[in-house]
Parts: C-alpha cells; sequence; structure tokens
C-alpha cells in the first residue's frame, strides 16, 4: 500500500513537535495505512509566505502531500473558539484543499498536550530517576491551565536536577521535543475536547482519502 504523505503547517518552527502526536493518532487509528509526515519549514526559502493560502502553495512546491494538517492555537475550551480556529482556517483555503486539509487546534498552546507523562518528562529532562514529585494537572482541568508551556519548562528544568551554569546551558526547546518522543500513548488526550475535534477531522479526510 502506498504510504500516506502529510505535511504540517504550524504557527512556530517549536510546534514541529506536533508531528509525533499526529503520527501516533495515525498509527493508531490506521495500523495497516504507512504514512510520512513533513514539517513545513518556510524560514529559509526566499520570501517566505505569510497567509496561510501561500503557505500551502509553498508547501505543495517543497512538501507534497495527499492530507495537510494547520495548527493554530484556541486561547479557551469553549467549543465555539475551536470552531472559530476551525473556520478561520477553512476560509483561509482554496477549495481545492478542502477535503484533504485536518486542523489541529490545541487549547492555550501545542504544549498542553504533552503535560500527560510523568515519565517521558523525567527522561527527556535526562533524568529518568528523578526521585521528586511531577506535579502534572488532572485531565479534566488540564484545558484549563493558563500557563502550559511554563508549567512544562519548569518540570523539565525541575526534573533534570541540573543547578547554575549547567542549568543555564539546558537547552529547553530541543528538551520539550523529547518529552513527545518518550510518550509512548497519547490516548489520554481523548479526554480533551480540542483532542476529541481534531481526531474527528482526522477520521473524516483520512476516510475521504482512502475511499478515493
Amino acid at each position: 500500500m502506498k504510504a500516506l504523505e502529510y505535511t504540517l503547517i504550524a504557527d512556530g518552527s517549536s510546534d514541529k513537535t506536533l508531528l509525533r502526536i499526529i503520527k501516533w493518532s495515525l498509527d493508531d487509528l490506521y495500523p495497516k495505512l504507512p504514512n510520512e509526515g513533513s514539517f513545513a519549514d518556510f524560514r529559509n526559502i526566499l520570501e517566505p509566505p505569510k497567509r496561510l493560502k501561500d503557505k500551502v502553495n509553498k508547501a505543495k512546491l517543497y512538501y507534497p502531500f495527499d492530507i495537510l494538517f494547520v495548527h493554530r492555537d484556541a486561547e479557551s475550551i469553549k467549543s465555539t473558539m475551536i470552531e472559530q480556529r476551525f473556520k478561520e482556517i477553512h476560509n483561509e483555503l482554496q477549495e481545492e484543499d478542502f477535503d484533504k486539509t485536518i486542523c489541529i487546534v490545541p487549547v492555550k498552546m501545542m504544549e498542553t498536550w504533552l503535560l500527560i507523562d510523568a515519565e517521558a518528562i523525567k527522561k527527556a529532562a535526562g533524568n529518568r530517576n528523578y526521585s521528586g514529585c511531577i506535579n502534572l494537572p488532572q485531565l479534566k482541568i488540564l484545558e484549563k491551565e493558563t500557563q502550559p508551556k511554563d508549567l512544562l519548562h519548569s518540570l523539565l528544568r525541575e526534573a533534570s536536577g541540573k543547578k547554575g551554569r549547567n542549568l543555564k546551558k539546558f537547552n529547553i526547546d530541543k528538551t520539550v521535543h523529547l518529552v513527545a518522543e518518550n510518550i509512548e500513548d497519547f490516548s489520554p488526550l481523548r479526554n480533551l475536547v480540542a483532542f476529541q475535534a481534531f481526531e474527528i477531522e482526522l477520521k473524516k479526510v483520512v476516510d475521504n482519502y482512502l475511499e478515493n
């Protein structure tokens, strides 16, 4: 079977981490469907595109895809806010791309979806034997966390056990990416409103792809 090729267009380069979550969902929902993902990084091309429509056109040239993922953050847990982000994305697309685009809209920011696995945080921080307590938000209130990025960064620094100069050298951005790589099971995210909306979109678009 031909591998499904997908591309992620995200708000920022650090959001490349979402590729890990996308792949987990595809592998979990469609275990017999091989897939390959790319992150659309426009920083090194002449005149990087700013509008989504232009980004999609550039992605078609440099990161060809069968299915496209577009990331935006939602500032609120309200379903109306998530729906608004979905509409904004679709309003910026060309009609030919409607049926192949999946919106991925975490509440607050991408880091919210990484605050689910204390062991992954310890491993990413390079200190899997850390004996302190990693206080993660309960799933039922995870999307109400006001500063998920700051919280994740704080937990990683704490778990690293590093102090002083060594802590200053701690590469937090790389470590955040390692958190995602060390999470083997993202199914707890299915308790979150935003992730439920994401997987509904994913199933709709992938099923359409498989039918055609």
